[in-house]
């Protein structure tokens, strides 16, 4: 068992290049004050920009959602009428208004919707934006103002979305993410050509910002086509496309589905059965089963991968068109899973984890960026986002993470006394450190996926065992890392390799940090063969 490192190998760093001595900054704390303190530049307001106020769709916008807000109150009081069981003396209250307090309360509604109206008019008209030198200024408020400037460099990726409405009056908004995920911005609602003129508008010029190259504001009004006039576009290579066809028959086969029918079949024998008061609850709950189906169907429908200046970008929705980039950088870690009923079809899903962006919930949701791929799909965008396994013969070494079972020369497998704690995956349960990554491999009932954890983005290393794993002489890995809900601990692996296993990766990973930069986007660019924007000569 290879050692822990010794502290006192740790060299002596010298003092960097431009700082001075303990006793010269002494020295200078001591030294008289000068007359004049220096003066913070005043902060660019935007006087000499353009600015432009958005469609004046955004009204409608926000007075329909005055009448969703309504419209969702009425439902919660049926449904906590249904659930006590006064449902009969709601029905008798309402018939006992007459039609007099019926008419009154439709004109109270009417006159809210106008007020909400007047109130989201007013709102808009003091909404604007525009596209500056040195990032994009937002301002907003009637009362209390609002001044947002968003840097150039603090950009981390732009998208299109589209909500229902906003879908068939053909607009959208403009989302660009700032890095750390505050301090983003919605831009809209503007018409789609306007929304794709835009976005390629930013991304020039975020490009142009991080390149050194002086900032150019392409006149985006007129769409994609007049946005791109002063540059290079950024080009967008479909990779994937989930089909319409696949995606049916994804679902078909999931036990989700299966249950559904299940509840549908029984929900409609109480219908039958039943009459009146008794069947509208199971009415409501059919209801809210099929809206469940329809709207996890709706999310994944035609989702597209296309490879971007800025990132692998995923555009999926059929009522809402929802789209959003992940930068190659700030991926920390790859898994790729497949359940137990796609293994005849061989379809696997694969999501990322991003450290510090949007795509991270506070609950650790990751993003999911291909929901039904075939393998070598899968193994494709494996590659766009991990282009060194750290070995060097990856297609078998991969076969055996997605395939193989048991120990080998590159994998340390659970030993047999994990069968009492996992009797259906421990054959399959394994790990392999590598010059650029840990590779977890995990067997289950349900599902098997393979975890690629890169050495340079994880936080901590921990071991762990519980009461029954002390007693069967066993021991749990983790790599800790930001809020994830990829698993990235290693379990039920016998104690002596786990912390063999914690000492290698201990000095993999210390290694590999010191050695190794983050690839850049350039570079990834050149690699996945996906070009920026060049100004013109």
């Amino acid at each position: 068992m290879p050692t822990p490192p010794d502290s006192s190998l740790s060299p002596n760093l010298p003092l960097a290049s431009g700082f001075s001595s303990v006793s010269d900054r002494l020295a200078a704390s001591t030294a008289p004050p000068t007359s004049e303190l220096p003066v913070a530049p005043a902060l660019d307001e935007g006087e000499h920009a353009q600015w432009h106020q958005f469609a004046k769709a955004t009204i409608l916008g926000a007075a329909l959602r005055l009448w969703a807000f309504v419209v969702v109150i009425a439902v919660a009081i049926g449904q906590q009428s249904l659930s006590d069981g006064d449902f009969d003396d709601l029905r008798d209250f309402v018939v006992s208004l007459g039609i007099v307090w019926l008419w009154r309360g439709i004109g109270l509604l009417a006159g809210l919707g106008v007020l909400a109206t007047i109130g989201a008019a007013i709102s808009w008209r003091f909404k604007k934006f525009a596209i500056t030198q040195e990032g994009i200024q937002f301002k907003s408020g009637v009362f209390i103002k609002k001044h947002l400037h968003l840097r150039w460099d603090r950009i981390q990726s732009v998208d299109v979305s589209q909500q229902f409405l906003a879908r068939l009056l053909k607009m959208g908004t403009v989302k660009v993410e700032s890095a750390g995920g505050g301090d983003s911005l919605s831009l809209g609602l503007l018409t789609r050509d306007q929304c794709e003129g835009l976005r390629q508008a930013i991304l020039t010029a975020e490009n142009q910002a991080r390149s050194g190259q002086p900032v150019t504001i392409a006149q985006w009004r007129d769409g994609a086509s007049a946005a791109s006039a002063l540059g290079q576009s950024p080009l967008e290579e479909p990779t994937y496309r989930l089909a319409p066809k696949r995606l049916l028959l994804s679902m078909i086969v999931s036990p989700s589905l299966l249950v559904g029918a299940l509840s549908l079949a029984g929900s409609i024998a109480l219908v039958v059965l039943e009459s009146g008061a008794v069947a509208l609850p199971v009415i409501i709950v059919l209801l809210g089963s099929l809206w469940n189906i329809v709207k996890a169907f709706a999310k994944k429908w035609d989702t597209s991968v296309f490879l971007a200046a800025n990132g692998v970008r995923v555009r999926a929705g059929l009522f809402s068109t929802t789209a959003s980039t992940t930068p190659p950088g700030r991926v920390h870690a790859v898994e790729i899973y497949q359940p137990m009923w796609w293994r005849r079809f061989d379809w696997w899903v694969l999501r990322v984890t991003v450290a510090s962006s949007l795509l991270e919930t506070e609950s650790g949701e990751s993003s999911v960026i291909l929901p039904v791929a075939s393998r070598e799909e899968a193994l494709r965008m494996l590659w766009v986002f991990v282009p060194d396994l750290g070995v060097d013969d990856p297609l078998p070494f991969l076969e055996e993470t997605l395939e193989g079972a048991g120990g080998s020369e590159r994998f340390v497998a659970a030993p047999s006394e994990s069968r009492f704690l996992d009797p259906f995956g421990w054959k399959r349960n394994a790990m392999a450190i590598t010059r650029t990554a840990a590779i977890m491999r995990w067997g289950g009932l349900w599902r098997r996926s393979m975890r690629v954890v890169l050495h340079d983005h994880y936080q901590s290393l921990r071991l762990n065992a519980g009461p029954w794993e002390r007693k069967l002489g066993l021991a749990n890995l983790r790599l800790a890392m930001v809020a994830t809900s990829i698993g990235t601990q290693q379990t039920h692996l016998r104690l002596e390799d786990a912390r063999e296993l914690l000492w290698e990766e201990s000095r993999v990973g210390a290694a590999r940090r010191r050695v190794a930069g983050k690839e850049s986007i350039e570079s990834w660019r050149g690699r996945v063969g996906v070009f920026g924007t060049t100004t013109n000569a």
